[in-house]
Formats: structure tokens, sequence, C-alpha cells
């Protein structure tokens, strides 16, 4: 599934923002009329049903300024077939969308996903997971390993929920910040890709004994997004990290200019490879989550640009 942003463009700009390689998928809201459109790869357009359509889900601002969500249903050949509305608290039943006599795949019902854990996953401090997306319609969940504290946050839109088992040893307070941002990441994310989270409970597992910082919750968001992503380096970033690398190395110790630089040169032009192309380049050199510290360090530093896929509205 895809899901949304507010971005405001007008037309000129999104001739300039349609970016070689890319396919359009747009549409008009049924309820609020504004036109939406994506720039999608088609490397991310898979089918996920028998009719050959791909879910899309894009939360924006709606009839009077309310967030609404659509869920879409598309071709093979980027054509919003339909759109079904999902507001906030609703629970759509299969007989309900039947009702609104609209060519949508039989994928209603909520499926099962089993999280599988990394290699490098310790349940240190994270016992289970459990991740309830009303979106998707799919329940997301992490083998239980041991018994621990239970807690559980609901999403600000309501269509994610999230229940953790936790180490005893861990605060609460703490714990439910990180699933609040987790949520709200969730809630808005563009193509959710289960192999994403299984990296997302490497990446919270250890981190979540202390509160989310700035830098962890960027972290966390890039996770997540790696499959939707694209980080763009140019020329002018290269010759500024080579001329600012004393600083670097001195504001960040114990990195090596040969990694940063390696990953600075895999983006530069970059047009095609998402975060985790860019990571499978590299990942002879280093763990996926000292990857994504390093780009997230050169993305603060604004030798990197983190280009999402997500809709906009088109102001005509």
């Amino acid at each position: 599934m895809v899901c949304c942003s507010t971005t405001l463009y007008s037309t000129v700009e999104v001739y300039y923002l349609s970016i070689k390689g890319r396919r359009k998928i747009d549409y008009e809201c049924n309820l609020c009329k504004k036109t939406r459109i994506l720039y999608v790869l088609p490397s991310l357009h898979h089918s996920v049903d028998e009719k050959g359509y791909v879910e899309y889900v894009d939360i924006h601002p709606c009839e009077d300024d309310r967030l609404n969500a659509n869920i879409l249903y598309v071709d093979k050949s980027m054509t919003v077939r339909s759109q079904v509305p999902v507001r906030v608290g609703d629970n759509m039943t299969a007989q309900e969308i039947s009702t609104l006599q609209i060519p949508v795949p039989k994928k209603v019902d909520f499926k099962t996903a089993i999280i599988e854990p990394d290699k490098d996953f310790k349940y240190k401090n994270l016992k289970f997971l459990k991740i309830t997306d009303r979106l998707r319609q799919t329940i997301f969940q992490l083998k239980e390993k041991s018994s621990g504290k239970t807690l559980k946050v609901t999403s600000e839109l309501e269509f994610i929920d999230i229940e953790i088992k936790l180490a005893k040893s861990i605060d609460s307070d703490i714990a439910e910040d990180w699933l609040k941002q987790l949520a709200s990441i969730l809630e808005a994310i563009v193509l959710l890709d289960e192999e994403m989270l299984s990296f997302m409970a490497l990446y919270l597992d250890p981190k979540i004994s202390k509160p989310p910082s700035g830098e962890s919750i960027i972290e966390l968001d890039m996770i997540l997004h790696a499959k939707s992503s694209f980080p763009i380096a140019s020329l002018k970033s290269y010759a500024t990290f080579r001329r600012q690398w004393p600083r670097i190395k001195n504001e960040r110790k114990g990195t090596d200019f040969e990694s940063y630089e390696k990953l600075l040169t895999y983006c530069i032009g970059n047009q095609y490879k998402t975060l985790l192309d860019i990571y499978f380049k590299a990942e002879s050199a280093m763990s996926f989550l000292t990857y994504i510290d390093r780009i997230e360090d050169m993305s603060m530093l604004g030798l990197i640009n983190i280009r999402k896929t997500e809709f906009f509205t088109v102001d005509e």
C-alpha cells in the first residue's frame, strides 16, 4: 500500500517534479474533489491479488479540512479503478464494502503476516510485537519469545494499533513514546514492506530503553521507508563533504572517511535506487543499522536529500 503527503504544488511545478523513469498515478477524491498525484517507479508497483490490482493509501486533508484516508485500487496501467474512503474510527466489514458496488479485490478480511526476526535480533527488551493495520487490512506479528509486561498504543487517526510485551525493567512511559512515534510513521507510510518491519524491530529492541530523540525518530522513519525513498547527492555535495571532512570527523568520533565517501558516491545523481538498494551495494562493509546511521548523518549535514514516494495535491 501507499500513503500520502499534504504538499501543494502548482501545475508548472509538477512538471519539474516528474522524474525520469517514474509513472504517474492520479485521481480525483470523490469527497473533496481534489486532484491527487503520485509519481512512482514501476518496480514499486506490485500486484497483490488475483485481479492484478495494487493497493495504495492516500491520507490527505479532505472535507472540512479533516484528514481522510482513501484506499485506492490501481491496475497495471497505473489507472485508479476504485477508491474506498476510510474515516477515523471506521472498521469496514466485507458486507459494507460490497454495498459500495465497486470493483475491489477479495482482500477484505484481515490477514496475518509474520515478522521474521533478523539474525541479529536478541529479544533483549522487545519480547513480542503485534501491529494491527486497518488501512492495509493486515496484522503484522513478531512471535513471542518470552513473557513480559504488555503495552498497547493506538495511532492518532486510529488506523494503527500496536501491542508489545516488554522486559519488566523498561519504563512504560518511555516505551509508549516510542510506540506513538512508530504508529504515526506507519499510518502515513509509503509502500510498507514486511522486510523493513524486521529491521525496525532490530532497531527498536535496544533503543526502547531510552527516550526517543529527534535523530532516532528520523532513523526509524528512514528504516520503514527504505524501499520507497531515494537518497540523492550531487557533485557539489561531494566537494562539500571532502572540504568539511575534518570538522565532520571531529564531531562524529570513530567515523571513517571511506564508508561515508562510498555511500555518498553511490548517491550522486541517483534516480532509481532506493535506500535499501544502496545498502545492498554497501552491505559487505557495514550492518544495516550502521548504514542508516551514516545516511542520517549525511542527511542532517545537507549532503544527501531523501526523496520519498508520496502523493501531493495539484493546485489547478
